[in-house]
């Protein structure tokens, strides 16, 4: 069974800055994820306690935190069952999404306006912030920029890899980001191996990953092997997007994920977890593999913002035939 590679966080020399990006590069390649040390702010008691501290508030104050971000935020929390990504399981999850304002993803919740992702008939019942819910605001957006900059240097080794100009890839991403708190309750109702969520694979630029020690994470390697995900203490685990996949010639995999039962005491057991997608901007046109030569115009360009609009329905038209079966069936 192919390891998932732990890397050692490198010192500011360039040599260690090369041999950081040329570990991580030979990671997504082989298997399509890898460990990596966090930031200070990124440690596992402060993200455990923010999920934890989140996920206890009722689900009008869930809202409330979620609906009253201050500009240049915008928020979205999901209840249980409202989102599914496969249609051959239930993703039986709740979930708080953290964006920018001015995003593909915050502008296609604006045009949905008073679909099932944006309760709009709640809203005169949403309460005026508490302290506590000021507190756990202030602590999202504090963690969400210790991710950015994660994921900023995981783009800087990238340009060493691929040879791309300081910056570039940098400069590419960071306006188009989501946070996004995941909380699995207890799910007695299922059995060992059932899916909590659906294999997907990520969309664009990279995703960063923190979960707590319930485990079920598995990424499908490029040899088709479902191997599990546990991140080690003091780590997040990095993946790639598709398009980034598209990107470099293929030469790096967007591995396919899913959540499933694979211990029985999991079905008793809460799962937290944190998927911060550090998107390609939406103004942005990738070339198929351009990271490693020269864009060739037979090449179908992938117009950032239309493809993620594109996944975003998806999801959305996925989400509304489960309803909709569940509501035949019933």
């Amino acid at each position: 069974m192919q390891a998932i590679p732990h890397l050692s966080l490198p010192s500011d020399s360039t040599a260690a800055q090369t041999e950081f990006a040329y570990q991580l590069f030979d990671a997504l390649f082989r298997v399509g994820v890898a460990y990596v040390p966090v930031l200070p702010l990124m440690q596992d008691a402060v993200l455990f306690n923010s999920l934890r501290d989140f996920f206890a508030l009722s689900d009008l104050q869930k809202r409330s935190l979620a609906q009253q971000l201050s500009s240049p935020w915008q928020g979205v929390f999901l209840p249980l069952g409202q989102e599914q990504l496969s249609d051959e399981n239930e993703d039986y999850k709740e979930v708080l999404d953290l964006n920018l304002e001015n995003g593909t993803y915050a502008q296609w919740l604006q045009r949905w306006g008073t679909h099932s992702y944006t309760d709009s008939s709640s809203l005169e019942e949403i309460p005026p912030h508490s302290e506590e819910l000021a507190r756990l605001t202030a602590q999202l957006y504090k963690i969400f920029h210790a991710f950015q900059e994660q994921a900023n240097r995981v783009l800087a080794a990238l340009e060493i890899v691929y040879q791309q100009p300081p910056n570039s890839l940098v400069k590419q991403h960071g306006q188009n980001s989501t946070l996004r708190l995941l909380h699995y309750p207890p799910a007695p109702h299922f059995t060992l191996g059932s899916v909590r969520l659906g294999a997907h694979q990520d969309y664009s630029g990279i995703t960063l990953l923190w979960q707590d020690s319930t485990g079920g994470l598995e990424v499908l390697t490029p040899n088709y092997e479902w191997v599990a995900v546990d991140i080690p203490p003091g780590c997040i685990g990095v993946l790639a997007g598709e398009v980034m996949q598209r990107w470099s010639g293929d030469t790096i995999h967007a591995a396919p994920h899913r959540v499933r039962i694979t211990d029985a005491q999991q079905l008793q057991k809460t799962r937290y977890s944190i998927a911060f997608f550090c998107e390609t901007n939406h103004d942005c046109v990738v070339y198929p593999g351009s990271l490693i030569s020269e864009p060739s115009l037979a090449d179908t360009p992938i117009v950032i913002q239309e493809f993620l609009d594109r996944k975003y329905d998806q999801i959305q038209n996925q989400t509304a035939s489960n309803v909709s079966s569940d509501k035949a069936v019933n």
